[in-house]
């Protein structure tokens, strides 16, 4: 369809509410849109391309033919346009990443002995679901927290009632042995109830209904069942003080935000559910290319809640969306309650915005070396760093070194190590500084530096495979900082006669990379393929350091405060770490729960809970 058929058909357009679809020349769907008026929006596109977005020009380059489907409002528009989006995933929209592998999981609470699944099909079942997860990795996460403090069947197929023995499920802690009659009907529907609640991020109601269960056991004399239930209560409070983390908001929201590289873009939600983190997961975006964040953040929306299992009643948003009000008004139908769409601008839910934008800015730096889809950049940044720093061959194996410490306290080293541009966490390792007293960043890289290459072996003296990994020669030496911390790399590396290992430093201020007989620092660009490589190393280098110190720092200070507590000795000392793994969440938590948690009196609890107000001054 040529120009004058394309403005022969806009002349039929109606001026009703309705959604649009742009058509290339294989008459394939590549744009889709919505409007309160179609004639106006439409013909925008073809009046003038002088206003117009580069991405927009291109588009509307490769449009031959145009449908629309007229609507009885424009809140229906927007919802036929999500869908109309996902079934044809236009190029020129923004729209999530092989969306439909996303998985659910699924508990059919209709039948008699529900189990929890895994689907990738979400169908008018009757059963719950619970997702989408970005993927496999985060829901057995999540499988793997339930199992921690519930039991309920993991055998899949017709339920078999003929069974005279236990299966292998129930004997390793999987399964409660319905089948052998092992757990009545009532006492499972309960069980499946709380995993409901759980995975709703009700825990506290989990914790009401075991406690109350507990104290209907005592009183019928029944202890064997009641320690049982309140093993499973401290299991859950566990699980939940760890793995929950606390913040200063309140109630149930959605926190998002958006990163851009060039045609890739990730979204980071992070859901709190009851003033308590409940997960957070990151969502690949494609056709990104040129939009404004604020327009990948609209269609994240549409795409994601549309097929989301709860909605929260806030979304806090990194930024402002174009039809706020209909996707607020859309969102409050699927919620069954009102829905807000906010923009921080200041105050906590601001910070708390930032640090997660910084997250999936990091985030997607790292995946475009990572990823499937930097193949190619991570083999060309590899190249780069071979032909600009004079390696023999290309770094295959590069090691990034990071210091971490507060005025020399609780001083820690790591080794993050990329293989072919990818992380490898398994082979990551961390130092805590033996030799060192007081503030000196150098002697402490030099220590961790000459505690590394001394490891390294010839593989036909390795006795395990630990060892096989620690005997693994770098192609290259990464160390953050500048000249300094580079002679320190070069002098440790030389005390150890017969190894020639190339060593580099990138100093943060200017993004400089500094190299071994060189006056000046090696000319690399700022979006440079090698430059960018070696950020990601130094990053998740300086991430790991500072994650073990402040693990170290957090139980350094937990041990203190503890000793000062009257009342609080070894054992009891003991039951509060384990209950408390962080002074946050010591702080966070009332007398009486600490008292309950760590089986202390509460009178020592409030002495506590004095002490920590104290240090935090």
């Amino acid at each position: 369809m040529g120009n004058d058929a394309i403005r022969g058909k806009l002349a039929l357009v109606p001026r009703s509410p309705g959604t649009y679809l742009f058509k290339d020349a294989p008459d394939v769907v590549v744009y889709v849109g919505k409007a309160a008026n179609l004639r106006n929006r439409v013909g925008s596109y073809f009046r003038s391309t002088a206003g117009l977005s580069t991405k927009t020009r291109r588009l509307v380059s490769v449009i031959t033919d145009i449908e629309y489907i007229m609507t009885g409002s424009e809140q229906e528009a927007l919802v036929l346009e999500a869908d109309l989006i996902k079934r044809y995933r236009p190029q020129y929209n923004a729209r999530l990443k092989d969306d439909k592998s996303f998985p659910f999981l699924k508990i059919d609470v209709g039948s008699e002995w529900p189990g929890v699944r895994v689907t990738r099909r979400r169908t008018d079942d009757g059963a719950l679901y619970f997702g989408p997860f970005a993927g496999a990795r985060s829901m057995r996460q999540t499988l793997r927290l339930i199992r921690k403090v519930f039991r309920f069947r993991v055998c899949s197929g017709d339920f078999p009632n003929n069974r005279t023995r236990a299966c292998l499920n129930m004997h390793i802690g999987l399964c409660p042995g319905p089948c052998i009659g092992a757990i009545t009907r009532e006492e499972y529907r309960r069980t499946i109830d709380r995993i409901v609640l759980f995975l709703q991020g009700k825990h506290r109601d989990v914790l009401d209904s075991l406690t109350e269960e507990m104290k209907e056991a005592a009183a019928h004399l029944d202890f064997e069942r009641a320690a049982a239930l309140r093993d499973k209560a401290q299991a859950v409070e566990l699980v939940t003080s760890r793995y929950g983390g606390v913040t200063a908001l309140r109630g149930d929201q959605d926190l998002l935000a958006v990163a851009q590289d060039r045609g890739a873009g990730l979204v980071d939600v992070l859901s709190v559910r009851g003033g308590r983190v409940q997960g957070r997961q990151s969502f690949p975006l494609e056709g990104v290319a040129d939009l404004l964040p604020s327009e990948v953040l609209r269609s994240f929306v549409l795409e994601y809640y549309a097929s989301a299992t709860s909605v929260p009643p806030t979304l806090m948003l990194q930024h402002p969306v174009v039809d706020a009000r209909l996707i607020a008004n859309w969102l409050s139908e699927r919620r069954g309650g009102p829905v807000h769409l906010v923009v921080p601008r200041q105050g906590v839910r601001k910070q708390l915005l930032d640090n997660l934008a910084d997250g999936v800015a990091r985030q997607l730096a790292a995946l475009s070396f990572s990823g499937a889809q930097g193949n190619s950049v991570r083999e060309a940044g590899l190249a780069q760093l071979k032909e600009v720093l004079r390696l023999p061959a290309v770094p295959h194996r590069i090691e990034g070194y990071d210091i971490s410490t507060i005025q020399g306290a609780e001083a820690v080293g790591s080794m993050v190590v990329f293989q072919d541009g990818v992380a490898q966490p398994s082979e990551y390792r961390r130092f805590k500084i033996r030799t060192v007293a007081g503030q000196d960043d150098y002697a402490m890289l030099h220590e961790v530096l000459q505690r590394r290459f001394a490891r390294l072996r010839p593989p036909a003296r390795t006795t395990s495979r630990a060892s096989a990994k620690w005997s693994n020669s770098p192609s290259l030496v990464l160390v953050d900082g500048g000249r300094g911390q580079l002679g320190v790399a070069l002098a440790a590396r030389d005390a150890l006669r017969g190894f020639d290992i190339p060593i580099i430093s990138l100093a943060k201020e200017h993004e400089q990379v500094y190299a071994e007989g060189r006056a000046e620092p090696v000319a690399l660009a700022q979006d440079s393929p090698g430059l960018l490589l070696l950020q990601a190393l130094r990053d998740e280098a300086h991430r790991f350091a500072v994650a073990y110190h402040r693990n170290l720092r957090d139980v350094s200070m937990q041990t203190s405060i503890l000793d000062a507590v009257p009342g609080i000795g070894p054992r009891r000392k003991r039951s509060v770490l384990l209950a408390y793994d962080s002074l946050e969440a010591l702080r966070a938590a009332a007398p009486e729960d600490i008292a309950r948690k760590s089986r202390i009196p509460v009178a020592t609890a409030v002495h506590l809970k004095e002490m920590l107000g104290a240090d935090a001054a």
